[in-house]
C-alpha cells in the first residue's frame, strides 16, 4: 500500500473512531456483553468464554482502527516532509 492510501485510510479511521454513532454502538455492545458475562451462570463456562471472546473482539477491532489511524498520521507526516523538501529544492 502506498503512502497516500495509508493517509486516506488513516483519515477514514479517524472519522469512524470519532463518530458518535460508532462510539454509541461500541459502548452498547460492550455494556451488553459485560452484563451478559456478569449475569451468566457460573457453571455455564461455554457462555462465559464466548462472551469474553466477544469483548476481546470489540477491543481488537478498535485497536486495529487506532493502528490504521496512527499509520495514517505517520504517512501524513512523511508526505509533509517530502513536500517541504520538494519546495526547498526548487
Amino acid at each position: 500500500m502506498g503512502i497516500r492510501e495509508e493517509s486516506t485510510e488513516g483519515q477514514e479511521s479517524k472519522r469512524i473512531l470519532e463518530s458518535d454513532v460508532f462510539k454509541d454502538s461500541m459502548q452498547t455492545l460492550a455494556d451488553g456483553y459485560q452484563t451478559e458475562w456478569m449475569n451468566s451462570d457460573m457453571n455455564d463456562v461455554e457462555k462465559r468464554e464466548t462472551t469474553f471472546v466477544k469483548l476481546r473482539m470489540l477491543a481488537e477491532f478498535v485497536n486495529e482502527l487506532q493502528t490504521v489511524l496512527e499509520t495514517g498520521q505517520l504517512a501524513d507526516e512523511q508526505i509533509r516532509l517530502e513536500n517541504k523538501q520538494g519546495s526547498t529544492v526548487n
